[in-house]
């Protein structure tokens, strides 16, 4: 097959070849879609693009969607997709990410209760005999059976709210 050049020097790029590279550039502006916006608000991407992706999060109705969808095509035409793809490499990476901090203590240690069991306990009373230790076994048993990944319970507070009132440092970024 003979490649055609086009008068002003570039390699000709038949229809088929456009419209892949549309798709590709759309598919990129999805995955930006998918990102939180806190994170949509600290990546390099013009304003436009950066507002289109915001809105796009609030339209439920499937063909204004994918007319949404679209439109974020069209403008993601006039962005390189290397500064992109480096602006999500970074996001993956957590740079760009503020869950990348350090935890809070408190959380950190009632995770470690769960984890433990009965020997983090023990090593918590030993740590800070005044807190009732009964309370205690009660608060870590209820967060052992919750299923992982589910919204902070009644249990959860209640502990940390133990932890932070024996005198355990709280998180302040």
């Amino acid at each position: 097959m003979e490649h055609r050049i086009q008068e002003d020097g570039d390699q000709y790029k038949s229809r088929t070849k456009k419209k892949k590279e549309a798709d590709a550039l759309q598919t990129l502006g999805l995955t930006l879609a998918g990102l939180p916006v806190h994170q949509l608000k600290r990546i390099e991407i013009p304003e436009e693009l950066k507002a289109a992706l915001i809105e796009g999060k609030s339209i439920t109705a499937k063909v204004a969607a994918r007319r949404h969808r679209q439109y974020i095509g069209v403008l993601m035409r006039h962005v390189d997709p290397e500064t992109v793809h480096m602006a999500l490499n970074g996001v993956d990476e957590g740079i760009a990410d503020p869950a990348s901090k350090p935890l809070d203590p408190v959380f950190e240690r009632v995770t470690r209760l769960v984890a433990g069991g009965a020997d983090e306990i023990e090593a918590l009373m030993a740590e800070c005999p005044g807190l009732n230790r009964q309370r205690l076994r009660q608060l870590v048993r209820n967060l052992q059976k919750e299923a992982p990944g589910t919204p902070p319970s009644k249990s959860r507070k209640a502990l940390e709210k133990m932890l932070q009132d024996v005198g355990m440092p709280t998180f302040v970024p």
